[in-house]
C-alpha cells in the first residue's frame, strides 16, 4: 500500500508552488525574501510533522514566525549590548575632569 498522507516536506513544497504567481510578481529582492520564508519553514519540517493541521500553511506560518522571533531576539540582544557600552562610555566621559578633553589627548 502507498502512503495516504502527504509528507510535510511535500505539503510545504505544494504550498510554495501555490504561491508561484505571487512570487513571480515580486521584485528580485522581494523574491529572495519570499524564498527565505519558505527556507525557514523547511528548517522546521520535522517539528511540523508532529502537528496534525488540516492546512499545511499554518505550520509554514508558525515556522516563519518562530524564525522571525529568534532574529528579533538576537537583534534586541545586540542592541542592548551596544546601548550598554555607549552608556558606559558616556558615564566615563562625564566622570572626567572638565579640563580633560579625551579628544585632545595625543
Amino acid at each position: 500500500m502507498g502512503r495516504t498522507v502527504v509528507s510535510i516536506v511535500q505539503a510545504f513544497h505544494q504550498e510554495q508552488e501555490s504561491w508561484r504567481k505571487f512570487r513571480r510578481a515580486l521584485t528580485r529582492d522581494d523574491r529572495d525574501a519570499f524564498d527565505r520564508l519558505f527556507e525557514h519553514a523547511r528548517r522546521h519540517a520535522a517539528e511540523a510533522s508532529y502537528v496534525a493541521r488540516p492546512t499545511p500553511f499554518e505550520a509554514v506560518v508558525m515556522a516563519v514566525l518562530l524564525e522571525q522571533e529568534k532574529a528579533l531576539a538576537e537583534i534586541r540582544s545586540r542592541l542592548d549590548k551596544l546601548e550598554a557600552g555607549r552608556l558606559e562610555k558616556l558615564e566615563a566621559t562625564r566622570e572626567q575632569k572638565p579640563d580633560e578633553d579625551p579628544r585632545l589627548a595625543l
